[in-house]
C-alpha cells in the first residue's frame, strides 16, 4: 500500500503536457495529495468489492452443492427403504417370494447396513455443512462490509485536510495507510480461511470414505433388487 501511494505521489507536475485539463482542474481546487489519496481508496474499495463478489458466488454454488449431496442422500435412503419394504412385504405373489427368498440373507444384510452407514454419512456431511455454516458465513460478513470499511477510511482519518495546506498532512497518509493495510490484512486473513473451508466442500470432499461406502452398498442393493425382479417376470 505504501509503494501505492508512493506511485501516486509522485506525480508530474501540473504544468506538464502529460496532464489532463480536467486532472489539472481538479487539483487545481483540491491538489494531488487529496486527489492521489482519493484514487488508492477508491481503488482499494474496489478491490475489496470484486473480492466480496467473487467469494459470494462460491459461496453460494459451494453450499449447494452440499444440500444436493444431502437432498440425493435422503432420497435414495428413501428409495431403499421402499424396496425393503417390498421385500418383506405379503401382499405379493408367489413368484415373488420365491424369487425373493433366495436373496434372503442378502437383503437383509442391506437392511442393517444401508441404515447404518446412511447415518454415518449423513453425519458427515452435516458436520461440512456445520463447519461452513460457523466459519464460513462469520467471515463473510467481514468481507462483504470490507469495501465499505475502506471508504469510510477517508472519514476517519480526515482526507479532507490534504486540500489545504498548514495541515497535518503526515498523520492523515499515516493514518489511510495503516487503516487500508490493517483492513487488507483482515481481508487477506478471511479469504484463505474461506478458501480453505469452501475447499473442503469441493465435489471430491464430499465423497467421504463413509459416504463411498453407503453409495458402494447402495450400488450392490440395487443389483440384488433388479435380479430379484428379473427372476419374477422371467
Amino acid at each position: 500500500i505504501i509503494s501505492e501511494l508512493g506511485k501516486f505521489l509522485l506525480v508530474k507536475p501540473i504544468s506538464m503536457p502529460q496532464v489532463s485539463a480536467q486532472r489539472q482542474r481538479i487539483w487545481g481546487q483540491n491538489g494531488p495529495l487529496y486527489e492521489s489519496t482519493k484514487e488508492l481508496i477508491s481503488s482499494e474499495s474496489h478491490r475489496a468489492s470484486a473480492i466480496w463478489n467473487r467469494t459470494q458466488e462460491t459461496i453460494h454454488s459451494r453450499s449447494e452443492r452440499v444440500q444436493l449431496a444431502l437432498n440425493a442422500l435422503d432420497e435414495q435412503l428413501g428409495q431403499a427403504s421402499a424396496r425393503l419394504e417390498r421385500f418383506f412385504g405379503n401382499q405379493y405373489g408367489a413368484e415373488w417370494r420365491a424369487c425373493s427368498k433366495k436373496h434372503e440373507l442378502q437383503v437383509a444384510h442391506f437392511n442393517r447396513e444401508l441404515v447404518d452407514k446412511y447415518s454415518i454419512c449423513r453425519n458427515s456431511l452435516d458436520s461440512i455443512m456445520e463447519h461452513f455454516q460457523q466459519e464460513v458465513v462469520l467471515e463473510a460478513n467481514f468481507l462483504s462490509r470490507a469495501s465499505q470499511e475502506i471508504e469510510e477510511v477517508a472519514k476517519t482519518c480526515r482526507t479532507w485536510q490534504l486540500k489545504q495546506s498548514g495541515l497535518n498532512h503526515a498523520g492523515v497518509l499515516l493514518c489511510t495507510v495503516s487503516g487500508i493495510g490493517a483492513i487488507r490484512q483482515r481481508l487477506s486473513r478471511s479469504l484463505e480461511l474461506c478458501d480453505d473451508i469452501l475447499l473442503e466442500m469441493s465435489l471430491e470432499d464430499l465423497d467421504t470414505p463413509s459416504c463411498l461406502f453407503y453409495h458402494h452398498l447402495k450400488v450392490e442393493f440395487d443389483e440384488v433388487f433388479a435380479q430379484i425382479e428379473a427372476c419374477v417376470v422371467a
